[in-house]
């Protein structure tokens, strides 16, 4: 079956909600999915189609919470698995620099990683497309490039529209070819609206425990120790991509830190997703809500809270503030509106992702 034909046997089943925007958007998918199938020898219907063979991907953007992630998971389950890689943004760029760090005296490295991948898929799907490094950004107009020179063909979906995307960032002159390609290379669509699937459900489990008193203090204490269960417990500093972090206190599965350890140092998505491949649940203790001018603190929260989310990592915080006010800044208040949309879903281990 089709995107459009699993996504309205849904809507018949009541499994989801007439969204005339969400319509939209499969329709994209859709499209993609019927040029993916094509038959080599159908000649004359692509002859026929001629805008097909131009049509690299889908960029599918809008506010938090609409369904982007759910659509791209449907049209990734109708698609054949030996030819897709679907894949967080951070994990792919991880994975990318860990292709780049194996090539040595190469000329073009970007390029020989892509023709790789492109023996082994076609259609490349990267969830939560947001831009926040420089040496990301500086990558990722050749990234494109390369992946349109080897024909693998790419959706994402992200929060942003591709107009915006790094606004703000070191170098940004650097980036805009990316941008320029995004635009005229994917068929861009904003799925947006008011309605938020996330916040509509209903939360049962507290993670965010604020402000800190001895009550939410003994809370927080109290959930760290029946998850470690009196085990072994450790408070020297662990090594994470060959840096060392304090830490509050560890097992070998639940680890607590202090906040400024996570976000205030010189840390990125690599270490955050190490630390959620190494330790089931993160602890951590916030004394201070994130000064408005501090970016580079805010845009590390955004990354870790992406990353976890991603991951189901579950996150317990004892704080100052709530999650809704620990950031009042300009530079990134839209990327804060998604990061709060994730922490709010993230207080429930009920709810499905969207």
């Amino acid at each position: 079956m089709s995107p459009l034909q699993i996504y309205k046997q849904r809507l018949a089943q009541g499994i989801i909600k007439q969204d005339i925007l969400q319509n939209e958007a499969i329709l994209g998918f859709d499209d993609l999915y019927q040029n993916i199938n094509i038959p080599k020898s159908h000649w004359l219907q692509r002859l026929l189609t001629p805008n097909r063979q131009k049509f690299h991907g889908l960029y599918i953007y809008g506010t938090v919470g609409r369904g982007k992630t759910f659509l791209m998971d449907l049209f990734v389950g109708t698609i054949d698995k030996k030819i897709i890689r679907r894949q967080h943004f951070h994990h792919f760029m991880l994975w990318f620099h860990q292709q780049l760090h194996h090539i040595k005296n190469q000329q073009n490295p970007i390029d020989i990683v892509i023709r790789k991948l492109s023996s082994k898929i076609s259609i490349l799907c990267l969830d939560e497309f947001l831009v926040l490094d420089i040496t990301d950004a500086m990558l990722l107009s050749t990234i494109l490039q390369s992946l349109a020179k080897h024909k693998i063909s790419l959706v994402t979906t992200s929060n942003i529209n591709p107009v915006d995307l790094y606004h703000g960032g070191l170098q940004r002159k650097k980036f805009l070819p990316a941008i320029d390609w995004i635009q005229q290379n994917m068929q861009v669509l904003q799925l947006d609206g008011d309605y938020d699937y996330r916040t509509k459900q209903q939360l049962t489990t507290k993670k965010w425990f604020y402000p800190i008193s001895d009550n939410n203090q003994n809370h927080f204490e109290q959930l760290f120790s029946q998850l470690v269960a009196e085990k072994n417990l450790h408070i020297a500093p662990i090594t994470i991509n060959k840096r060392q972090l304090n830490i509050i206190k560890r097992s070998s599965q639940h680890i607590m830190f202090e906040f400024d350890t996570l976000c205030k140092q010189a840390r990125n998505a690599h270490d955050y997703i190490k630390l959620s491949e190494q330790y089931q649940s993160i602890f951590m203790v916030i004394n201070e809500p994130i000064e408005a001018d501090d970016r580079n603190t805010a845009r590390r929260f955004i990354t870790l809270i992406d990353v976890l989310y991603d991951s189901k990592t579950p996150l317990y915080v004892l704080s100052t503030v709530d999650f809704k006010n620990i950031y009042s800044g300009d530079d990134l208040s839209f990327e804060m509106q998604r990061t709060v949309s994730r922490l709010t879903e993230m207080q429930s281990d009920l709810i499905p992702r969207l």
